[in-house]
Parts: structure tokens; sequence; C-alpha cells
């Protein structure tokens, strides 16, 4: 018998160096990550996995190129924007109050449930 983890906890990090790899821009990576995220989602919600926490913008991404943060921040709100056209429940938890919040992920700081399932 298998055990499932109820709640996985996900810290996307590489996406950087993969794109260095392939002779990107850095922060062409960020946005390469995100159908795998939404994959991974998936994956995790076959095996039975009830929760699944992402960790994005940290207070170390702030303190990068202003290109870094503004292609990660975009690709959080992508990120977002995604999750809520699979089945799941989304909330999106942080500093609202800090500038470097993406005011469009507001609306999802409050638990919203999307699809048949959630």
């Amino acid at each position: 018998m298998k055990r499932i983890p109820e709640h996985i906890g996900i810290i996307p990090d590489g996406n950087r160096r993969w794109a260095v790899e392939r002779g990107l821009a850095k922060e062409e990576g960020y946005a390469a990550g995100l159908q795998p995220g939404c994959e991974l989602l998936r994956l995790c919600r076959e095996a039975g996995v009830k929760e699944v926490t992402y960790y994005g913008f940290t207070v170390d991404n702030t303190k990068r190129p202003a290109a870094q943060t503004k292609a990660f921040s975009h690709a959080c709100i992508q990120a977002v924007e995604l999750l809520s056209k699979e089945s799941a429940t989304l909330r999106v938890i942080g500093n609202r109050d800090s500038k470097m919040f993406p005011r469009e992920l507001i609306p999802y700081t409050q638990r919203q449930t999307f699809g048949a399932t959630g």
C-alpha cells in the first residue's frame, strides 16, 4: 500500500539556469516553468494529493535585477491565471501591502474554487 502525502509544498527553482543553458535570457526561464507546474498539479491530483502549495515570489526574488523581477512577477500572474483554469481551489498569499505584490493577484487572495471539483 502506497502512502500519499495530503499536502506537498513546491519551490520552483532552476528556471534561470535552464534558460542560460539554452542561450536564453535568465528572465525567459520563468515563463518556461509554467506548463510543467500545471502538469505537476495534475499529477498530484491523480496521485491523490489533496493540497499543493507553490512558493513563488520571495523576498530574495525582489533583490534581483529589475528585468528579472518584472518577468518573475509576470510569470506569477500567468501561473495563477493558468491554475484558475484547472479544477482547483486557489488562494494567493503574501504581503499585499508590498509594492512588489502584483495588483492583478489581489482578487485571488480570497479562496476561490474553479472547475467542477475544486
